[in-house]
């Protein structure tokens, strides 16, 4: 320990064993490729390698999204804040209109197609977990998609086709999202 650091002086938290790090993407791979195994008519070896490669950059992509969820965001830890997890509570309201708001896009564009809409600027967290769950949301359904994003302004570029929709308030109320800073032009809207 060096001299000018108090015996209890506390540290970064030690880092799980690589037995523990490989339970949890295994852990999800295994009920993944189960749930696809009991979803395929005819299970054949064909099945079991295409649900197993499935299984695998699915576990890879929800460890991702825990990580980045539940990680302490590096810009508090910069600034010598308080670190502590994204509250992923707060975001159940939205999440349970999410599937609604997709069959209602997925509706729309069938009837209607893709074309036209417009742009819009969107403020964001700073955080790059933040960022990164507003981006996934916000492009999560038919109706919206993130086609940029400025971390330094906080700042998403959103393609909408119609207004607002009810899942984007539910997220704004949230404060994943909110109106742009000051000075910020908004974009242009529907008439």
């Amino acid at each position: 320990m060096p001299p000018d650091e108090p015996p209890d002086a506390p540290g970064p938290p030690p880092r799980p064993g690589p037995a523990r790090r490989a339970a949890e993407p295994l852990a999800w791979w295994t009920a993944l490729l189960a749930v696809y195994l009991a979803l395929v008519s005819a299970i054949s070896l064909t099945e079991i390698a295409v649900g197993a490669l499935a299984a695998a950059a699915s576990a890879a992509a929800a460890v991702a999204a825990r990580r980045a969820l539940l990680t302490p965001g590096a810009a508090r830890r910069a600034e010598g804040g308080p670190s502590r997890p994204a509250a992923p509570v707060r975001l159940l309201p939205p999440l349970a209109r999410l599937p609604g708001q997709i069959v209602a896009d997925t509706a729309r564009v069938t009837a209607r197609g893709a074309s036209g809409g417009y742009w819009t600027t969107q403020g964001c967290p700073p955080d790059p977990a933040g960022r990164a769950a507003a981006t996934l949301l916000l492009s999560a359904s038919p109706g919206a998609y993130v086609g940029g994003v400025d971390p330094g302004r906080g700042l998403l570029r959103v393609h909408r086709l119609t207004g607002p929709s009810p899942f984007e308030r539910s997220l704004r109320r949230t404060g994943l999202i909110d109106d742009p800073p000051a000075g910020r032009p908004r974009g242009e809207g529907p008439p």
